[in-house]
């Protein structure tokens, strides 16, 4: 039996090498430490974004460069996620929890702001022999309360060349995401940013480990 999850967890874990890099059709956004994006300036980012109240489709935005899939659990009423919004999210328990998100694809990203447009780069973990995924997006930014999706592709370097090959463009007119304020928010920490490569410097990927040990030990 332990042969067994053994063989399991090294067919996991090449698979997951094996993929995780091959994507770079563009640069990544990287993280450093300390580092705000001006997101705040153009968008409100207290609560999440959703297509509409009944979608499961909504994002979280963090200033530190991040954001990330928001699920909420069963018999949720929006007054009640308003006034606490971590109390009702799949996959978060208190302060101190660590790698929430989405608990199947574990979805995350990064982004940055252009003008009135969010560039986001999402990157999905794979569960056990699923691969891992990534995919580039675009947001216009209507108003402080409201996007509109204007870009959507992979990031695989196959995905680009087939789509290229079909005249496929990624440009589209998609729908709106509204904000939805809410209090009590969660930390921004993620899976993603326990990745080296999504660091621009070493130093800065070591210090968020350490950090996250020491939150682990309190736990």
């Amino acid at each position: 039996m332990k042969k067994y999850i053994v063989i399991l967890y090294l067919l996991f874990s090449s698979s997951c090498m094996s993929q995780k890099m091959n994507f770079l059709t563009e640069p990544i956004i990287q993280l450093e430490v300390g580092k705000i994006t001006d997101i705040r300036e153009v968008l409100d980012i207290d609560g999440y974004y959703e297509f509409d109240s009944t979608s499961c489709c909504k994002t979280i935005f963090f200033e530190d460069g991040t954001y990330g899939p928001v699920a909420f659990k069963r018999g949720a009423i929006q007054r009640d996620i308003k006034e606490n919004m971590s109390k009702w999210m799949v996959g978060w328990t208190d302060k101190k929890q660590i790698n929430w998100g989405n608990y199947f694809f574990h979805d995350w990203g990064v982004y940055k702001i252009e003008g009135d447009t969010i560039v986001c780069q999402n990157f999905t973990k794979g569960a056990l022999l699923s691969p891992s995924y990534y995919w580039a997006e675009r947001y216009k930014i209507i108003d402080r309360r409201t996007m509109k999706i204007i870009y959507s592709q992979s990031l695989e370097k196959d995905d680009v060349k087939r789509n290229k090959n079909n005249n496929k463009s990624p440009w589209i007119d998609g729908v709106s995401l509204h904000f939805v304020p809410a209090d009590s928010l969660p930390s921004s920490d993620c899976w993603l940013k326990e990745e080296r490569w999504i660091w621009r410097n070493e130093l800065d990927w070591k210090e968020y480990i350490e950090r996250i040990k020491l939150k682990k030990k309190k736990k």
